[in-house]
Order: structure tokens, then sequence, then C-alpha cells
């Protein structure tokens, strides 16, 4: 009888430690190139925005592990009707957009679901190290306007040579008054 208690508190601890731990907590994440950083300041932009918006009257982690979990499902599969679902199914909608045609659009950019998922996680928490809402927009802003500068130059056409200098006109004879 002894052996079965110890089991099952064991197994009642175990459970309640699993059910706590939330993989949906602040973390620092590295970023190694600027690839990674675009895609975590668009997930800390768009948490921020989020978390603005929608959140603003609920300091609790339950709308957050709601939104985070449809958006897993959805970028998975599909499901819910409430609030916190569909908004995480037009976000798990824009991240397969995101996967075929690149990061916000640009087929050179690779969509990385985890480092945008963890800038949105951080950004929802207000996870205050690394850079803020504001710097993340600033930067995704600086960066894609460089990108976009850089195609512009590649794509534009090559300037025309000067032409010739044509021949001078003859002069005409100027008429005296009479």
């Amino acid at each position: 009888m002894k052996k079965q208690s110890i089991l099952s508190l064991v197994a009642l601890v175990a459970i309640f430690l699993l059910a706590s731990c939330n993989k949906y907590e602040a973390k620092t994440t590295e970023l190694k190139t600027q690839n990674d950083s675009l895609n975590y300041a668009l997930g800390l932009a768009n948490g921020d925005g989020i978390k603005n918006y929608y959140l603003k009257n609920d300091s609790t982690d339950k709308p957050i592990i709601a939104l985070m979990k449809a958006l897993d499902e959805a970028y998975k599969k599909g499901g819910s009707d409430d609030e916190m679902y569909k908004l995480g199914v037009e976000i798990g909608n824009s991240f397969k957009q995101q996967k075929a045609k690149g990061l916000m659009g640009d087929s050179t950019l690779a969509f990385d679901e985890k480092l945008v998922k963890q800038g949105l996680v951080n950004a929802l928490n207000g996870f205050k190290e690394g850079m803020t809402a504001q710097e993340a927009q600033e930067y995704i802003q600086k960066v894609m306007t460089k990108i976009q500068a850089e195609k512009m130059k590649q794509s534009a056409p090559a300037p025309a040579p000067a032409p010739e200098a044509a021949p001078a006109a003859p002069e005409t004879p100027k008429q005296e008054a009479k």
C-alpha cells in the first residue's frame, strides 16, 4: 500500500511539473545572422502589437498559451472558433506563406519559425532583454529598405552611353539693316 501511495505521489508531482512547464516562456535567443535577427525582430514586433491590442487588459499567461497553441495547430492543420484561436490561425497561415515565399515575401530570406515564434512569445510576455519592439520595427525597416535598394540597383538598366556630339548647324548669315 505504501509503495502505491509513493508511486501515486511521484506520478502526481510529475504531472504537475509537466503541466506547469510553459514552453511559451520568454527567454534570450542567440541571433547569429542578419536572417536570424530579421526573423526574431518580426516575431517581436508582431507580438508587441498583439499584446497591446488583444491582451492589453489581461496580465495572465492563459491567452498567450491559447494563442501560441492555436498558432502551432493552425501552422500544422486547423481548428476552433474563439478569438485567440482565430488570431493564431491567421498567424499560422502567415507563417505558411512566409515559409513558402520567404521571410516578408522575399525569397532570398529564409523563414525561421522558431525564431519568429520566440520573438512573438518574448513580446507577449513583456520580455525586456535584447531589443525592444520599437527597435525591432526600426531594424526590420532599415534592413528591408537596404535590401530593396540593393535589388533596385542590381535590376536597374545600365546607363545608355552618351550620344556623340552632333555636328554643329551651319551659321545663317546675318542680314544687315538697310
